[in-house]
């Protein structure tokens, strides 16, 4: 292939290989005779460059070779040379991970379904179960379904280790999919275990005679979703209630010993070694009493145990604690009140002390074991995961109670949480996420090596070497482990400083508190709660309870209360404006110059008050990006349009040269952040109407899509090249948005939906291949820019999401991949599409791609919608499907309003308006729009719709009550919930005088549109 083995020894060490000899060896036993070399010559140049780039050429091609011995070799060399991917697969995967080498080399025939597109992509927690089942289903014996449960457990893992080690799956992804399938393991366990000791002893019962259950319950970072390659599964078993059970043919057993007995089954099943292998290893100290306890305890025990005798650390565990298996009814039972036991109101000073204890003791095992190896430990080292595992749990357990926000069990998306609402400054929370990815990262390619539960990083430089490169570090070995230390110590080094500042002494003299009204005077001038107002203003100018601010900017805040009150007094909920101003200022951190910037400019204060009343969401803007407030004191932000070339304009330096894709990720979405800020802070400020407020949210999602888009179609370019049709001609693709997007009437929290078409607007057929080094057709290739899409916006990272990417509207089945052909689509509508698509339709719109595409697709589109008159019976199909939606979707009561899917709400306006159009709009081109007001106005024009200015206006009160209401929560919401403070507080955000009349207004509101509806569809 190379010439003789001198030169191929030559070419190896050329290479990077570090034995070129043992590697020619390989190779020769690779292709043992001429037919074999001749069959794998046309694939070699692409492989040995991807064995080049593996993380150990040797170790891949070892593997390669290893592999080759137990399959077809001509059938190897043709897949080599025939599918892009493969050769990329056995390299990353044989150089990474000589344990999922030996996976596969056990089960070789699973490279083919490796290769397939379905395969490689993020499975659902459903699918796992599935497959956990399909997979057992054809055996009976116990040991039989046990070797069964492993196959698919290795499965799996490879799977998920593969598109991890090929960079298609970042932690987050692979740590849930890892966790899924745990989950879905113990759950197969738990119901063969079930299954087989109720036909022996009956139903359990609890005392009143009815059935009881039993639910596992995951701990640790199984709870968490974090689990690594080689985790333990920490568990706990909860059953409903005592009793016995109902007796079978060998007699009764108390409800404890038969779920014990259960539970001891469930954890042999996972975790005994069997011939092929086992599924996982599991820990159960973290029950009560550990060791000496009982393995299953009734939900009762438990709240007893820690009524009575538990310690933090256990309340501090529970924080992890998700139901992964059983029954659901006891799972939820157990979560609800695991909640009200670890999350408690007010501040316990209890907690700091108590976990800064815990640490200490680990820093003291761990120097008594190996000082040198304690060093090198990313998990309890110094600055490693357990110190951001102990600040993310002591700021929960510290504020969790009253902030519900918090109450995460994921490490990293809590750490999101505490920066948003501003228990951790913006900078330290994106640093500490960082750290968390990178040592997190460390931890999986150590252990993805041998499947050896380490923590510990080689002290050999060759060994550090390798590990530098499975993180991605492209360089030569000595040159990688020298990048890697380097980064590594900053790492540490930052996480070690805050958890060292965190739970550092505090010194004893507090400074003289400024003085501040009573509580009395708070009340007088409008606070409801002048108890929660006096705390806020004590936090404002002294900090945070354990976290007080420094001396200069205490200064700067005393000087701060008078004007700040006289803001509050003025805004329309001075509770809400106190509150979430105090969240900004901890977000801001130790800078002076905001507290200056505002005393200096009481107009700016008064702005930023109205806005902090304005509810959570904004705040959480500000909260995350305090710099912000710079931008929003400029004038000109509330001039003028904002239009969707100037939010294209504000994200173009997401494109600057230099940047990753992480980094990229993490700069749209704070410009997007930013950009949102100022639309809100427009239409808050009420320089723009809940019309114009909604299309300029639009415009920045259209901005925000294009440049997510940008970003997906560059990295599937870069991996398999561009699109052609068979005459060599680019074969494009448009997205098409539906729903508010496509209306132009998104808001804050508004998901995007959509759809991508592609092809040629002057050919019949949508075919095509790509140019690229991994050939792909062009259905694959635009299905995985819609996936890279879709997370590329909806992700979750360290700089929050962008905009999350709802594809359930598109044409096709859910197995049919993620974009359609334009071919396939016009097929699809035609032959397979229900009447509820074709009303979706109704609002979809063009947004980018090629033109010449766009003018075929919404010719399509308007012929599928408009072309043929509604079948008999469709109004009333329509009518049925809305029905369906305000109950089992809406499920108002007397107590609890659901503004989008309830009687009258805004949906009872959109299908009115959309059935309408149908019924309409092949005789009446001008109603034809995607804007549900357009729509309305245009129906009105023609005399469809008697008072459609009336309904028009009532649409758009309901949308303001909506986006009040969006604003104001913690998380985006539809639902108004009549018993809390919520009614009172959109009645200000509205300008309506009190609460009652709000609920006045929306029910006059929902009766007309409840009425109009009617006579449509009557």
């Amino acid at each position: 292939m190379l010439g003789g083995a001198g030169d191929l020894a030559r070419t190896l060490r050329q290479a990077g290989f570090a034995d070129p000899a043992a590697a020619v060896a390989n190779l020769e036993a690779l292709t043992p005779t001429p037919r074999d070399a001749e069959l794998l010559a046309p694939a070699f140049p692409r492989l040995l460059a991807e064995l080049a780039a593996a993380p150990d050429p040797d170790m891949a091609l070892n593997n390669l070779e290893r592999y080759a011995a137990v399959v077809d070799r001509a059938v190897l060399f043709g897949t080599l040379a025939e599918h892009p991917g493969a050769a990329a697969l056995l390299a990353r995967v044989g150089g990474a991970s000589q344990f999922l080498a030996d996976v596969l080399r056990r089960r070789p025939n699973t490279l083919a379904w490796l290769l397939e597109p379905r395969t490689m992509r993020a499975w659902l927690a459903e699918e796992f179960a599935a497959d956990a089942a399909q997979a057992v289903r054809p055996f009976t014996t116990r040991e039989a379904r046990m070797n069964a449960l492993r196959r698919f457990k290795y499965r799996q893992i490879l799977r998920i280790g593969a598109r991890d080690l090929l960079g298609d799956a970042d932690l987050a992804v692979t740590t849930e999919e890892l966790s899924r399938l745990a989950d879905a393991c113990l759950a197969q366990a738990t119901a063969d275990a079930l299954g087989d000791a109720r036909p022996r002893f009956g139903a359990p019962l609890d005392a009143a005679g009815r059935e009881t259950g039993l639910a596992v319950i995951g701990m640790g970072k199984l709870g968490g979703e974090e689990l690594n390659y080689s985790s333990d599964v920490d568990l706990m078993f909860v059953y409903g209630a005592e009793g016995e059970t109902a007796g079978g043919p060998e007699g009764r057993l108390e409800n404890g010993e038969y779920f014990a007995r259960v539970c001891r089954d469930v954890v042999a099943m996972i975790e005994e070694v069997t011939e092929e292998g086992y599924a996982f290893r599991v820990d159960l100290r973290l029950r009560p009493e550990g060791r000496m306890g009982p393995v299953a305890m009734s939900l009762d025990a438990y709240g007893a145990y820690h009524r009575e005798r538990a310690e933090l650390w256990e309340r501090q565990a529970l924080l992890k604690a998700r139901a992964v298996a059983g029954d659901q009814d006891v799972g939820a039972r157990f979560m609800d009140w695991a909640g009200r036991t670890v999350y408690r109101a007010g501040v316990d000073e209890r907690v700091l002390p108590a976990i800064h204890g815990m640490k200490r003791e680990i820093d003291r095992a761990l120097r008594g074991r190996h000082a040198e190896a304690s060093a090198r430990n990313v998990k309890l080292g110094r600055g490693g995961i357990r110190e951001v595992e102990f600040l993310v749990q002591a700021l929960q357990l510290l504020y969790g109670g009253d902030d519900p926000w918090l109450r995460e069990r994921n490490s990293l998306k809590a750490l999101f949480r505490l920066t948003e609402r501003g228990y951790l400054a913006p900078d330290l929370g994106r640093r500490l996420s960082h750290a968390l990815v990178h040592l997190r990262t460390v931890e999986h390619r150590l252990q993805i090596l041998h499947e050896f539960q380490t923590h510990t990083l080689p002290d050999d430089p060759s060994e550090l070497g390798r590990l530098a490169r499975r993180l991605a570090i492209d360089a030569p070995p000595r040159v990688a482990a020298r990048r890697f230390t380097a980064e590594h110590r900053a790492v540490t080094r930052d996480v070690h400083r805050a958890f060292r500042e965190f739970f550092g002494e505090r010194p004893a003299a507090a400074p003289a508190r400024p003085r501040l009204p009573s509580r009395m005077a708070l009340a007088a001038t409008g606070f409801a709660d002048p108890e929660r107002a006096l705390q806020n203003l004590r936090m404002i100018v002294e900090g945070r309870p354990l976290v007080p601010y420094p001396g200069a900017l205490r200064a700067a805040l005393a000087r701060l209360p008078p004007v700040l009150l006289d803001a509050c007094w003025k805004s329309p909920d001075p509770d809400e404006a106190l509150n979430q101003f105090e969240r900004f200022l901890a977000a801001a951190g130790p800078r002076a110059g905001y507290v200056e910037l505002l005393a200096a400019r009481p107009e700016l204060l008064a702005g930023l008050v109205r806005v902090c009343a304005g509810g959570d969401l904004l705040a959480q803007l500000l909260v995350a990006q305090p710099e912000l407030l710079v931008s929003l004191a400029d004038p000109a932000v509330l001039e003028g349009r904002r239009t969707r070339a100037d939010f294209r304009a504000a994200l173009a330096p997401v494109f600057a040269a230099g940047l990753g894709a992480a980094e990229q990720r993490d700069l749209l979405r704070r410009i997007k952040q930013a950009q949102e800020l100022t639309v809100v802070w427009r239409y808050l400020l009420g320089v723009t109407d809940v019309d114009r407020y909604s299309r300029e949210m639009t415009a920045l999602a259209e901005a925000t899509l294009a440049a997510g888009w940008l970003m997906a179609l560059g990295a599937q370019v870069e991996r398999h090249g561009v699109p052609r049709d068979a005459r060599g001609r680019f074969v494009p693709a448009v997205i098409v948005g539906l729903g508010k997007l496509g209306g132009r009437e998104l808001t804050t929290g508004s998901d995007l939906d959509l759809f991508v078409t592609f092809g040629r607007a002057d050919a019949d057929t949508a075919d095509g291949q790509t140019e690229g080094p991994e050939r792909v057709d062009a259905h694959t290739f635009y299905s995985g820019a819609v996936e890279r899409l879709a997370s590329a916006l909806g992700d979750i990272t360290p700089a929050g999401i962008a905009f999350a990417v709802d594809l359930r509207l598109r044409p096709g089945s859910k197995g049919s991949g993620f974009a359609a052909g334009v071919d396939a689509l016009e097929r699809y509508y035609e032959e397979h599409g229900d009447l509820w698509e074709r009303q979706s339709l109704t609002r979809a719109r063009l947004l980018l791609g090629d033109r010449a595409l766009a003018r075929r697709v919404r010719a399509t589109l308007r012929r599928l919608v408009y072309r043929a008159p509604l079948p008999a019976g469709a109004l009333k199909e329509i009518r049925d499907v809305r029905r369906r939606m305000e109950v089992e979707l809406g499920k108002e009561t007397r107590g609890r309003w659901h503004v989008k899917l309830g009687r009258g709400g805004l949906v009872d306006v959109e299908f009115l308006a959309q059935a309408l159009q149908l019924v309409h709009g092949a005789t009446h081109p001008e109603v034809r729009t995607a804007s549900t007001t357009a729509a309305l106005a245009a129906l009105g024009r023609i005399a469809a719709l008697p008072a459609a200015d009336a309904l028009a206006a009532r649409y758009r009160f309901l949308r303001r009550v909506s986006t009040a209401l969006r604003l104001l929560g913690a998380r985006p919401t539809d639902t108004l919930e009549l018993a809390g403070p919520m009614p009172a507080r959109v009645a200000a955000a509205l300008g309506l005088s009190s609460r009652d009349a709000l609920l006045a207004a929306y029910r006059e509101a929902t009766d007309a549109v409840r009425a109009a509806y009617s006579e449509v569809f009557a």
